[in-house]
C-alpha cells in the first residue's frame, strides 16, 4: 500500500502542472485590464482628478507589482525581426504598434521565426514567486483580490474553516444517518415502512435548499411562529462579549450553526441513503451471502459482518467528492443565511471579474479532487481486504 502510495504522489506532479498551466492561461486569457480595474478601484471607483502622467506612473507600477511586464512563458516564438526589448513596452496597445511598425517595414525576414527562451516570466513567478512581492502558487501566494486588494491566502484562510466547518459536519451527519438507514431500507424489502422510508429519501432531494432554509426561517426564527433559533450569522451581530471564555463563545455560537446544517445535511441524507440500500441489496443477492444464511448464522450477523462491509464501496467512492466541494462551500446556503463561507466569496469574485481568486479556488479545488480519489483508494483496501493495488 505505501509503495501504491508513493506512486500515486509522484504522478500528482504532472497532474499539478497541467492545473496550474490551465489556471494560469484562464488567469491570462480572461477578459478585462486587471491594471486597469486595481486603479480604478483604489481610485474609489475611478475619480476625474489623476492626471495622465499618474495615471500612466501607477499603470508602471501595477505592472511590475504584478509582474505583467514580464514574458508570458519560458519560451515564445515570434519573428526575428522583433526585439526582445519590446517587453519593456508595459502598455499592450504600444506594444502593439510598435510591433506593426517594424514588421511592416521588414520585408521578408518577418516571416523567419525565432524562439527566445526567458527564464523570468509571468508563469515561473506564479509558481515561484519573485523573492519580494508575492511567494508563488507553490507556497500559498495567490497575489491579491482585484476588487479589494486583499491577499488571495488571507482571504482564504479567513472564509475557507467555515466552508470547512459546515461542509464536514453535513457529510458526517449524513454518513451516520444514512448508513443505518440505507442497510436497514435493504434488510426491509418490500415492507410497508421500507416503503415509507424510500419515499421519504426520494421527496427530500425534490425540496430546493432556498426553499427548505426560507421555510426554516419562518418558522424557527419568527417572533409570530417560533422564535427559537437566529435567522442568519454564525455570532451576534455586536460580536461576543470581552472575556468570555472558548466554552461560552461555542454555547453562544451553536444556535446558529442548527438551521444551516440541516439544510447542508438533508439531501445528502437523500443521496447517501439510496446509494447505501442499492449496494446492500446487490450484496444481499450473492452466493456467499446465501451461504453465510444456509449455515444458519442470523440474519443480523449475515448484514452486519458479511454484507456491510462489501457494500460500503459506492459510499467511499461518494466520499471522493466531499475534498472539493468543501472548498467551494455552498453559495445559495451561505447567502440565505449570510454565512462567512467560500461560497459567497466565489459568488462575489465572479459578479466582479475578480479572476485571481476565481482561479485560486480552481488550483486548489483540483488539488483536493486528486486527494479526494486517493483518499477513496485507500479506503477501498481499508474496506475490502481483496483490493490490492499491488502485483
Amino acid at each position: 500500500m505505501l509503495r501504491y502510495i508513493l506512486k500515486r504522489l509522484l504522478f500528482f506532479i504532472p497532474t499539478l502542472i497541467i492545473i496550474s498551466l490551465l489556471a494560469f492561461v484562464i488567469s491570462v486569457k480572461s477578459p478585462g485590464n486587471p491594471v486597469e480595474r486595481i486603479i480604478s478601484s483604489t481610485q474609489g471607483g475611478g475619480e476625474e482628478s489623476a492626471t495622465s502622467a499618474n495615471h500612466n506612473d501607477l499603470v508602471k507600477f501595477w505592472k511590475h507589482k504584478l509582474g505583467l511586464d514580464l514574458p508570458l512563458f519560458y519560451f515564445s516564438m515570434q519573428s526575428s525581426v522583433l526585439p526582445d526589448s519590446l517587453q519593456q513596452i508595459t502598455d499592450n496597445d504600444e506594444r502593439k504598434i510598435a510591433e506593426n511598425k517594424i514588421l511592416s517595414n521588414a520585408g521578408f525576414q518577418k516571416f523567419i521565426p525565432k524562439i527566445s527562451f526567458h527564464f523570468h516570466n509571468q508563469y515561473h513567478r506564479w509558481l515561484f514567486g519573485d523573492g519580494e512581492t508575492t511567494k508563488g502558487i507553490l507556497r500559498g501566494d495567490f497575489g491579491i483580490s482585484i476588487i479589494t486588494q486583499q491577499k488571495i491566502a488571507d482571504l482564504i484562510s479567513e472564509k475557507l474553516p467555515w466552508s470547512l466547518f459546515f461542509s464536514l459536519c453535513s457529510i458526517l451527519i449524513a454518513y451516520l444517518i444514512s448508513i443505518p438507514l440505507g442497510v436497514f431500507a435493504a434488510s426491509k424489502k418490500g415492507t410497508r415502512l421500507e416503503k415509507i422510508v424510500s419515499i421519504l429519501v426520494f421527496m427530500l432531494p425534490a425540496l430546493p435548499a432556498f426553499w427548505i432554509a426560507t421555510l426554516l426561517m419562518m418558522t424557527f426564527s419568527n417572533p409570530d411562529v417560533i422564535n427559537v433559533l437566529p435567522s442568519s450569522g454564525v455570532k451576534p451581530v455586536e460580536g461576543f462579549t470581552e472575556g468570555i471564555s472558548w466554552f461560552e463563545k461555542v454555547k453562544i455560537t451553536l444556535p446558529y450553526l442548527i438551521l444551516p446544517i440541516i439544510c447542508f445535511t438533508y439531501s445528502s441524507i437523500a443521496f447517501l441513503s439510496r446509494t447505501m440500500r442499492v449496494g446492500m441489496l446487490e450484496t444481499l443477492s450473492m452466493d456467499f451471502i446465501r451461504t453465510a444464511r444456509a449455515k444458519g448464522l442470523s440474519e443480523k450477523t449475515v448484514i452486519w459482518k458479511h454484507a456491510f462491509r462489501n457494500s460500503l464501496l459506492p459510499i467511499i467512492t461518494v466520499f471522493a467528492n466531499v475534498f472539493p466541494m468543501a472548498i467551494g462551500g455552498s453559495v445559495i446556503l451561505e447567502t440565505v443565511f449570510t454565512l462567512p463561507g467560500m461560497g459567497f466569496s466565489i459568488y462575489q469574485a465572479i459578479g466582479n471579474h475578480d479572476y485571481p481568486v476565481i482561479v485560486a479556488v480552481f488550483t486548489i479545488t483540483g488539488f483536493l479532487t486528486m486527494l479526494g480519489y486517493l483518499v477513496s483508494d485507500i479506503l477501498y483496501a481499508m474496506v475490502d481486504p481483496r483490493i490490492k493495488f499491488e502485483k
